[in-house]
């Protein structure tokens, strides 16, 4: 917050705004508004959409385009940059592709700033501002201390000062006053056409307290520029400046109640997205609970036919395997049994091969004899 109140634009875009709000169809905000919308811009709860409709009107005056909205603005944003800094010579912000909402805050501050300078360049100025007197335009600061640094006072109820570097500081009243509001961007020196800028800002004052220490403290000076000041503030300044408190207060508490039913209607929104978002993964996990239960309760059912098939076929393959060790068990038995058989048929002796055994037959020669008596030889 203490660097977004030390740059003099951001105090210089309010009053521009508030200066030109009737002429230019612009939104009626003061500087902390745009304070806290600068610095809550591109969080999820920001809230405040300022910023957008801001840039919006600021776009369809520069570019005279009522078809720009919220939903399509960035495109003709970074078209209005693309060809104003080529005809100022200056560095395009937007030479990525990253949204307006994403860049650093800084950026985003002198954007804003040099919209409202792309403005005062639109065809329709001169008509629109014809009947408004030009020191009217003009912003001159309230008065000077001791040390030579100025104080601003735009609207509302801020008191800015600006602390001007040593080599700033002989410079005559008439040169460091602020030009017409008309402030063109920087050229590519980087002098600004205005004086406004070139110093140190800060708030010295944010409370009515703060407002009456400060016009003491001035009138008991023994500078007579700080008396001066001391005059003006309060002459003009004290005495509306309870009202102004007053005003700011009311109109706080309007625009907080008037934000409520949003911010409530966003809270549920987001409460109602985050239940959607819950119910949908629950349906997912159940719809997979389910699929899975299905496979199981499937497997289930075909696990016991599929042991069934396997025990079938193991019993196939031992009924197999057991013929086939019977039908091999018979055939080497019975082969065996002929072979004896055949050995046991089988007369045994030395077989002769004569013409006897031609015309007899085979005949055996036994290959032991016993030996006959003679009374068993039979005569012929």
């Amino acid at each position: 917050m203490d660097d977004i109140q030390s740059w003099w634009e951001v105090p210089s875009i309010a009053h521009f705004c508030s200066l030109f709000r009737v002429a230019f169809n612009l939104l009626d905000f003061d500087i902390e508004e745009l304070e806290e919308a600068l610095l809550t811009d591109g969080t999820e709860d920001s809230g405040s959409s300022l910023l957008q409709e801001l840039i919006v009107r600021l776009l369809c005056g520069c570019l005279g385009n009522n078809g720009i909205s919220t939903f399509n603005y960035q495109m003709f944003l970074r078209r209005l940059f693309r060809q104003k800094c080529r005809e100022y010579g200056r560095n395009n912000p937007f030479n990525t592709d990253i949204d307006f909402q994403f860049l650093p805050l800084r950026t985003k501050v002198e954007i804003l700033h040099a919209l409202c300078d792309f403005r005062l360049d639109a065809e329709d100025v001169i008509d629109v501002l014809k009947n408004l007197d030009s020191d009217s335009l003009r912003v001159h600061p309230l008065g000077y201390d001791e040390n030579h640094s100025a104080y601003w006072y735009f609207y509302g109820t801020r008191l800015y000062r600006e602390d001007y570097p040593k080599s700033k500081k002989k410079k005559t009243l008439q040169e460091r006053e602020k030009k017409p509001i008309r402030n063109i961007l920087k050229d590519s020196s980087g002098e600004s056409e205005s004086e406004m800028g070139c110093g140190e800002w800060q708030v010295v004052c944010y409370t009515e307290s703060d407002w009456e220490r400060l016009s003491i403290k001035m009138e008991d000076s023994s500078c007579k520029v700080e008396r001066a000041l001391h005059t003006v503030l309060a002459e003009d300044f004290l005495p509306e400046i309870p009202r102004l408190f007053e005003e700011k207060e009311k109109l706080q508490r309007k625009r907080f109640l008037e934000l409520q039913p949003r911010r409530q209607s966003s809270r549920l929104e987001k409460l109602k997205h985050q239940k959607e978002n819950e119910k949908q993964v629950q349906e997912e996990k159940n719809s997979i609970c389910k699929e899975k239960n299905k496979l199981s309760k499937v497997k289930e059912e075909r696990d016991p036919r599929e042991r069934q098939i396997q025990e079938r076929e193991h019993r196939a393959l031992q009924r197999f395997r057991s013929r086939s060790n019977s039908t091999c068990d018979s055939s080497v038995g019975g082969s065996s049994t002929v072979i004896e058989t055949t050995e046991n048929t089988q007369p045994k002796g030395r077989q002769t091969n004569n013409s006897l055994s031609s015309a007899t037959g085979q005949i055996i020669i036994q290959p032991s004899r016993q030996k006959l008596r003679t009374s068993q030889v039979c005569h012929f």
